[in-house]
């Protein structure tokens, strides 16, 4: 007997997202929220996120032969440590992550707490929310030869969608980060699929084995400044993804206390 795929639904649009009132610790159990972090202004303030990290994160940070790497994997995992806190009302060392059997990382004492990371030039983005999500963040290298990646990654379609956009760098850029972010969404990674995944703008009906079968999904980009782009998938259809905004961070005075509770 046959068995008969199922169908889900891929929508692919753009946002403008800017920057959010809420604080930190402002719980809206629907609310997806992003938090943009500029790595730089942190790099003279390792130290003291370092006491957020448990031996074995240290350990792991200290692996990287570059120190930028090393800095920038402190800097994204002690405010994601910080910001989960805040949300949850707990202590710093409270926050302990396991991996899930395809390797995505998850907060134990909060299952319905969803999180990802991504990291490109100066910038970081956390996304937390209530469902399944990826998050992707790129620099537009002006100098990347990109032309030969694409029938590998891309569709005939979207090779054309690129090709007739009045900037084909930026498209390019903006359909990568809409693929990963999808993939990272559905733990399925970068595979043999990833280029059967259509990305370009628009309502999508696709075999439902592409997205870990996934009903729902919306992914949305948006430019996190003149050279970086980001884009955001989430796994749920009840959720506007247009309202999504960057949350206020954690100050320096809100680590160090928080730290300090320890």
């Amino acid at each position: 007997m046959m068995i008969k795929n199922t169908e889900s639904t891929l929508f692919c649009g753009y946002s403008e997202v800017v920057q959010g009132r809420h604080q930190v610790l402002d719980h809206n159990p629907k609310a997806i929220k992003l938090f943009k972090i500029e790595l730089s202004q942190y790099s003279n303030v390792i130290d003291m996120l370092s006491r957020a990290l448990t031996p074995l994160e240290l350990k792991r940070a200290r692996k990287y032969h570059q120190i930028k790497d090393s800095n920038r994997f402190i800097i994204c995992r002690s405010f994601l440590k910080i910001i989960i806190a805040q949300r949850n009302h707990l202590k710093i060392p409270d926050i302990c992550f396991e991996k899930s059997n395809n390797h995505k990382p998850f907060f134990p004492l909060d299952p319905s707490l969803f999180f990802n990371v991504s990291h490109a030039g100066d910038f970081a983005l956390i996304a937390i929310g209530n469902c399944e999500l990826g998050v992707d963040v790129e620099y537009i290298n002006p100098q990347f030869q990109y032309d030969d990646i694409l029938p590998t990654v891309f569709s005939a379609d979207e090779i054309k969608f690129i090709h007739d956009s009045d900037s084909e760098r930026h498209t390019f850029y903006k359909l990568w980060t809409r693929k990963e972010a999808i993939v990272k969404a559905t733990g399925k990674g970068i595979d043999e699929n990833f280029i059967n995944i259509p990305v370009t703008d628009g309502c999508h009906k696709i075999s439902s084995c592409l997205v870990s079968d996934f009903k729902n999904l919306s992914v949305s980009s948006f430019n996190l400044n003149e050279d970086h782009i980001s884009s955001l998938a989430i796994t749920r259809d009840d959720i506007n993804i247009d309202s999504v905004m960057f949350q206020v961070n954690p100050t320096l005075d809100d680590i160090e206390a928080l730290i300090e509770l320890e």
